[in-house]
């Protein structure tokens, strides 16, 4: 298959014109090697919330999901970046309860439902969105669980030197690869430590963390549960109009994904050892959820029919005639 230095491409056209263009990385990591990869694949990427699923094996090795009691649903929402609807909302409520803390807690902030019609239904409803409908509040509601469970601060768990956060980075590291010391570190858009390494190790992780025999010991079992709770309820993981909900149904789980902000993407085929790392150097989403529908349908991995919102895109004039089209160059 193709390795290229060059990146690959994501073009935008208004009738004869290509009107813009997104330079492209990604790398296909199989059975521990590279077996298809274009651009720079040796340049730190941020994982932002691509993250998650990495920073939720802390939270279950600290046995909180269970001493707390959660469903399978509010597990799942540990490795979310949800819509921040009133389902999502109830579900971060429910699992700060059962930890026995305030909302105030959350270190995560707040912003608008990332779906459309979420946001536009508490408008209408004069509803206000605050740390709760945030889309990381299961991340963090996970983090606050794991530190009681552990008997830590949970008041200081965003902190870079809280035990738990130091409990991530040594995770990254053992998924990815990359010696802790050698991880880029920065602070997410939700206030905890977020985490920067080359593409190519990224597509490792996830490679791994989709295929449990990969990882060494007791961390299998932790590893396989959030793999499945996650399988069972993708909803929690996005919505039910996002990339990572869609493909996660639609291949009833083999696929897991976990999208990240600033245009990243990385993907795991459950039990096969194959894991996909996507970067849009310029951050676009229209650019990313297009080129990952597009090369997780040349690799044979989901049905066209379950992405074509994504690929193939055409372009609509407000009146709805076609004026032009999202296109890939892999």
């Amino acid at each position: 298959m193709p390795q290229s230095s060059d990146p690959a491409w994501v073009e935008v056209t208004r009738g004869s014109l290509v009107e813009s263009r997104h330079a492209v990385s990604y790398c296909v990591w199989r059975k521990g090697e590279i077996v298809r990869a274009a651009g720079d694949l040796e340049r730190p990427v941020i994982y932002r919330s691509a993250a998650k699923p990495f920073q939720a094996i802390q939270v279950f090795e600290s046995g909180a999901p269970d001493r707390f009691g959660f469903s399978d649903e509010e597990s799942a929402m540990v490795v979310g970046s949800h819509d921040g609807s009133p389902h999502h909302a109830a579900t971060a409520r429910s699992m700060l309860a059962k930890i026995g803390v305030s909302a105030d807690l959350l270190r995560c902030g707040g912003h608008r439902p990332l779906d459309r019609r979420v946001y536009e239904q508490y408008v209408r409803d004069g509803y206000e969105w605050g740390r709760i409908e945030d889309n990381c509040s299961g991340k963090h509601s996970g983090m606050i669980a794991a530190a009681v469970a552990h008997g830590e601060d949970p008041a200081s768990y965003a902190d870079g030197d809280h035990p738990g956060q130091q409990r991530n980075l040594a995770n990254m590291a053992l998924f990815t690869g990359v010696p802790e010391e050698d991880i880029v570190l920065g602070i997410d858009g939700c206030a905890v430590p977020c985490f920067a390494v080359p593409l190519a190790n990224m597509a490792r992780a996830i490679a791994h963390f989709a295929t449990p025999d990969c990882v060494p010991g007791a961390l299998a079992q932790s590893v396989a549960r959030i793999r499945d709770v996650v399988r069972a309820h993708p909803e929690m993981v996005a919505g039910p109009r996002r990339f990572d909900t869609v493909v996660m149904r639609a291949t009833g789980g083999r696929l897991l994904s976990k999208e990240g902000a600033e245009g990243v993407v990385t993907i795991g085929v459950a039990d096969e050892q194959t894991g996909i790392a996507i970067k849009i150097h310029d951050g676009g989403q229209r650019a990313l959820n297009a080129f990952a529908a597009a090369l997780l349908c040349d690799l044979d991995l989901v049905d066209a029919a379950a992405v074509a919102a994504w690929h193939p895109r055409t372009i609509d004039s407000r009146a709805g005639d076609p004026v032009g089209e999202v296109r890939m160059i892999l």
